[in-house]
């Protein structure tokens, strides 16, 4: 929560060694030691309050370098620009801004290593991890384990060729087929895939909101277990424009294996199978993934979808 934050008292005088009282942000115990109210020498402390959630370089809050004519952000409680960065971080959990946030200064290096951030972040994915069972921090957890980018799109490019039709007194024709397939995925579990010949700029607008206005885009739910990600996807109903409807009587069923690390990430395709039910009948077709028509799908952050934040982590 935000209630426990950064803070120091110090005595700065000329001819005085400083000491503070240091608050860390969900570290009030490290290893069964109170911290909260430990006196700390100013060339001392490193060394003790290094730990593997938060390494510390600096207690001591911001100061302008120069005189300001406005108010300069210095001036704003840890609890304000914590909740702001809770904005940041948003439902497409923005770690990745949350970090660039961090280089600024040593002071906004420790708020952005606040345990909290990182911890909502890692249950909204991972809804049944246990607080009390994790061994080393969130921020870890976050970036060690795998899971879906939310910031972004996964693309597939397509391209192969085939025989035209043959026409009278003329050799047959080749023809060059080629397009492109999308992914987005959102924190929810939620999941849209797009198939179009368009330019990608106009897939991920597309696919920027979870109410496309695109008829082409699909509307599904994926889950993820280590590194195993199965989607079931269905088509939109478009005899009804007003609302969002799907078409139960098909489904597209993939599991794709992700590799890679979190910034570059790729979807190696496992199986593909379609469930059609007509007539109360249930019919499943296996579809064989192989090159050059099933090609790996891969992460491209898009920057538009965090430019403005939708609400709170």
């Amino acid at each position: 929560d935000i209630e426990k934050h950064i803070g120091v008292n110090i005595d700065l005088g000329a001819s005085s060694t400083a000491t503070g009282n240091l608050i860390i942000p969900g570290l009030e115990e490290v290893e069964g030691q109170d911290l909260s109210t430990l006196p700390v020498g100013r060339g001392q402390w490193p060394e003790k309050f290094n730990t593997s959630e938060t390494r510390f370089e600096d207690v001591y809050n911001c100061f302008p370098e120069r005189s300001v004519s406005g108010t300069h952000i210095s001036a704003l409680p840890n609890e304000i620009i914590l909740t702001i960065l809770r904005y940041v971080v948003s439902m497409e959990l923005d770690l990745r801004s949350v970090e660039t946030f961090g280089e600024t200064c040593k002071w906004f290096h420790n708020l952005a290593r606040t345990p909290q951030l990182w911890q909502a972040a890692c249950q909204k994915i991972w809804t049944d991890i246990q607080p009390k069972a994790i061994p080393t921090s969130w921020r870890a957890i976050f970036i060690n384990r795998p899971h879906m980018r939310f910031d972004g799109v996964y693309v597939s490019r397509i391209k192969y060729h085939r025989q035209g039709a043959q026409k009278p007194n003329m050799c047959c024709t080749l023809q060059t087929v080629f397009y492109h397939r999308f992914l987005r995925f959102f924190s929810d579990g939620l999941v849209l895939g797009l198939n179009t010949t368009q330019a990608p700029q106009y897939a991920v607008a597309a696919l920027k909101d979870r109410t496309s206005t695109n008829k082409d885009v699909t509307y599904g739910q994926y889950t993820i277990s280590g590194r195993e990600v199965k989607i079931v996807l269905f088509q939109r109903d478009t005899s009804d424009r007003s609302s969002i409807k799907l078409k139960p009587d098909q489904s597209f069923n993939i599991t794709f294996k992700l590799s890679g690390s979190t910034g570059r990430q790729a979807l190696q395709w496992s199986e593909y199978f379609t469930v059609d039910k007509k007539n109360g009948l249930t019919t499943k077709r296996n579809i064989e993934v192989v090159p050059p028509h099933f090609s790996k799908f891969v992460y491209i952050r898009a920057k538009s979808y965090t430019a403005v934040s939708g609400g709170t982590i």
